[in-house]
């Protein structure tokens, strides 16, 4: 699964790994979580680098509140979902511009340890995800969010996550292949599988994490990602 993520590049480092225009101003986010802002790259504008809520409000909604998980989608059945097969049949597919996600392991009751995994080879990887636009019936200002493919894990988060899942991690031409609005659909799902565990590595890190960043209470700064002291990190 994911939940959390993080997104810490500036934005010259971004447009180094994506030249597209990004739209409005973006800061470095160390801890994003469900309802914040995540930079997206979409197959219908596959040019410009957008902003959207993590975490899809279906078109149908009564409202932006979110009232049922949205953020994660099931890639082994999003083709038989009655919320997910129209937005594949639809090509709503994007990527989800990143430098690391979050997981936790579970210690004990209520006790969990979160872990930081990143990508070997590069900073910057993209998640494969789905978008929709919601339209306030009142003002009729359109709202967008995204949602992340989840796969079965792979060993190194398998380790840690007790669902055994992860998001899915696009290689550069996977990421074309799941932008494509040409390819078939079948073509495209099959990008939607576990990144090899030997390009990606993990760290623990400080329990920090636990706590979402609100404004009252800000919790997002560069010491999130210190890895702590330990013998599991790989």
């Amino acid at each position: 699964m994911c939940a959390r993520y993080t997104l810490t590049a500036e934005e010259k480092e971004i447009l180094k790994s994506h030249p597209h225009q990004i739209q409005g101003e973006w800061s470095p986010n160390y801890n994003l979580a469900i309802t914040q802002k995540g930079l997206v790259i979409t197959a219908d504008e596959p040019d410009i680098i957008q902003q959207m809520g993590f975490g899809i409000v279906p078109y149908f909604a009564d409202s932006l509140k979110l009232t049922r998980d949205t953020w994660n989608i099931k890639s082994e059945t999003a083709l038989e979902s009655k919320l997910w097969s129209p937005l594949l049949r639809k090509h709503k597919t994007c990527i989800i511009i990143a430098d690391s996600f979050y997981e936790w392991k579970e210690e004990g009751k209520g006790d969990k340890q979160p872990y930081r995994f990143t990508v070997k080879d590069r900073k910057l990887f993209c998640f494969a995800g789905l978008w929709s636009q919601w339209v306030d019936p009142e003002t009729n200002e359109k709202f967008r969010t995204y949602g992340i493919l989840t796969t079965e894990a792979n060993p190194l988060v398998a380790e840690i996550h007790a669902k055994k899942r992860m998001p899915v991690i696009l290689s550069k031409t996977e990421e074309e292949i799941w932008l494509s609005k040409t390819l078939p659909l079948e073509t495209k799902m099959t990008v939607l599988d576990a990144f090899p565990q030997e390009l990606m590595k993990r760290v623990k890190v400080s329990k920090r994490v636990n706590a979402v960043s609100t404004l009252k209470k800000p919790n997002n700064d560069s010491d999130l990602l210190l890895p702590l002291n330990t013998d599991e990190d790989a």
